[in-house]
C-alpha cells in the first residue's frame, strides 16, 4: 500500500471527521416519514385519552349484576347511547346502563361492558343472566400508549406507522435531520443522457450513461434526494467550471475519469476547483482509483467508470457516509453465510458482488464470481457486496461481512 492509498476503515474515519449529520428541522409527522429523528419522540397524550369500549355493547356497574342467574336475570334501564365521538356523557347510576359503541367512552360509574350478543335487549332495557367481570371489554386510558412513551428514538428512521402513531398522540411537529442532496455527473465523451437516449443520441459509438441510473437508484434507496444529474464530456475546463460552483449540494458524485491516463482529470479538476483531498486512493478492489475531496459543505466522491466499481464503491464508502449525514448512529457489521466457497487474491480488501436471501432464519450470500457471471450481469442480479480480506479463502457456510442498503 502506497502512502496515498488508505484502507476502507481509515477512509471512513476521515470522511466522518470532515462532515457532521445534517441540521435538524421541525416538520409534521407525515412529512418526517423516511427521515431520521434528531431526538426522542414521545407521545403527547394517552391513547385512548379516556377508558373506552372495545365492543359494541352496554356499559354497566358490575356490582349491579353480581347476583344475576339464568333463572333470575336482572334488568337494567338503558339511559343513553354513547358513540366514539360523544363528549356529553352522563354517569351510570344503580340499576342503569348505557349503550356504548366500539371506541365510545365508558361513562362514569360503569366498570364493565357487556357485548350486545350476551344480553337480551328490550325496548328500553336489557336483561342479564350472568355476572360480569370487572373491566370486561374496557380499554383503560393509556391502555395502548401512555403519555410520555417513546415512539421513535433519536437516530431511528421515521416509518409510516410511527408517523401515524405520532399524529394520534397529538404530536404536531418533530425534530428530524434534513435529507442530503446529491448531484451526479457521469464523465465521458462516449456517454449520452440515459433519460433521452434515442438512436440519434447514441450514434458514433456512444451509449447510455448507465451509471446515472445506477447511482440515482442507490441514492433513492438510501434516503437521499438527487437534485441534478447529467453527462459531461471529457473536457477539463468544463468539469473544473462545474466543480467550482459555490452552490453545489452536500454531496457530489462523479463516475469515470479517476485513472492515470491523459483523459482522466477528475483529480486535477477537483483541486483546481478548491477541493481538498480526503483520500487519494483506496485499498479495495474493484474501485481502488476512487478518491474523495471536501470543500465547505460539499463532499466530492469521484468513482471509476466501470459500473461494477461504482456499485462496490458506493456500498463500501458512500453508503456509510450518507447514513452518517442522515443522522443514523454507527451500525454494526452484518454477516451472512456463503452459499459457495470463495477465495480472494492477496492485497487489500475485495468487494464481491453477491445475491442475498434468507433460509431457515439465516442470511445467505451468493457470490457472483467467475466467467459464468461477468461483472455487468452480476450487478444486475446483486443485492449487496461481500467484503473479503486479501488472501482469504472461505468455505461454503463460512461467515462473511455484507454491505447492502437492504440491511443498513
Amino acid at each position: 500500500m502506497t502512502e496515498s492509498t488508505v484502507s476502507r476503515r481509515r477512509a471512513h474515519r476521515r470522511l466522518l471527521q470532515s462532515a457532521r449529520p445534517q441540521e435538524a428541522v421541525l416538520v409534521s409527522p407525515h412529512e418526517a416519514v423516511g427521515r431520521v429523528a434528531a431526538q426522542d419522540v414521545v407521545a403527547h397524550c394517552d391513547v385512548p385519552e379516556q377508558a373506552c369500549s372495545v365492543r359494541d355493547g352496554f356499559g354497566v356497574r358490575s356490582q349491579d349484576l353480581q347476583d344475576a342467574k339464568p333463572l333470575n336475570p336482572i334488568s337494567l334501564k338503558v339511559t343513553q347511547t354513547i358513540r366514539a365521538e360523544a363528549v356529553d356523557v352522563q354517569p351510570v347510576k344503580q340499576g342503569e346502563c348505557a349503550r356504548v359503541l366500539t371506541g365510545g367512552m365508558v361513562p362514569p360509574g360503569a366498570d364493565a361492558v357487556l357485548a350486545e350478543e350476551d344480553v337480551e335487549v328490550t325496548d328500553d332495557s336489557i336483561r342479564v343472566s350472568d355476572p360480569v367481570r370487572l373491566g370486561w371489554f374496557i380499554r383503560k386510558a393509556g391502555g395502548e400508549i401512555a403519555k410520555g412513551d417513546v415512539i421513535a428514538h433519536a437516530g431511528e428512521e421515521i416509518t409510516p406507522q410511527a408517523a401515524a402513531v405520532m399524529m394520534r398522540t397529538r404530536i404536531n411537529s418533530i425534530q428530524v435531520h434534513t435529507t442530503p442532496h446529491v448531484r451526479i455527473i457521469a464523465l465521458g465523451s462516449e456517454l449520452s443522457d440515459p433519460c433521452c437516449c434515442g438512436e440519434e443520441d447514441c450514434d458514433g459509438g456512444r451509449f447510455p450513461a448507465d451509471n446515472i441510473v445506477l447511482t440515482t437508484g442507490l441514492l433513492g434507496r438510501s434516503g437521499c434526494e438527487v437534485v441534478q444529474s447529467g453527462v459531461l464530456p471529457d473536457n477539463k475546463a468544463r468539469l473544473t467550471n462545474v466543480l467550482s460552483d459555490p452552490d453545489l449540494p452536500e454531496v457530489v458524485i462523479t463516475t469515470g475519469g479517476t485513472g492515470r491516463s491523459e483523459r482522466d482529470f477528475a483529480r486535477s479538476c477537483a483541486l483546481e476547483a478548491g477541493f481538498k483531498t480526503v483520500f487519494d486512493r483506496l485499498d479495495i478492489r474493484p474501485g481502488r482509483n476512487m478518491f474523495a475531496a471536501h470543500r465547505g459543505k460539499t463532499m466530492l466522491f469521484c468513482l471509476p467508470g466501470p459500473p461494477a466499481a461504482v456499485f462496490a464503491c458506493y456500498h463500501a464508502v458512500i453508503l456509510p457516509f450518507l447514513r452518517h449525514l442522515r443522522g443514523f448512529p454507527k451500525e454494526q457489521p452484518v454477516t451472512a453465510r456463503l452459499e459457495k466457497g470463495i477465495s480472494a487474491r492477496p492485497g487489500g480488501e475485495w468487494l464481491v458482488t453477491c445475491g442475498l436471501y434468507f433460509k431457515e432464519g439465516s442470511l445467505i450470500a451468493v457470490p457472483y464470481v467467475g466467467k459464468e457471471v461477468p461483472p455487468m450481469l452480476a450487478i444486475g442480479r446483486a443485492k449487496g457486496v461481500a467484503v473479503l480480506s486479501g488472501g482469504d479463502s472461505i468455505l461454503p457456510g463460512g461467515q462473511v461481512e455484507i454491505i447492502s442498503p437492504v440491511f443498513a
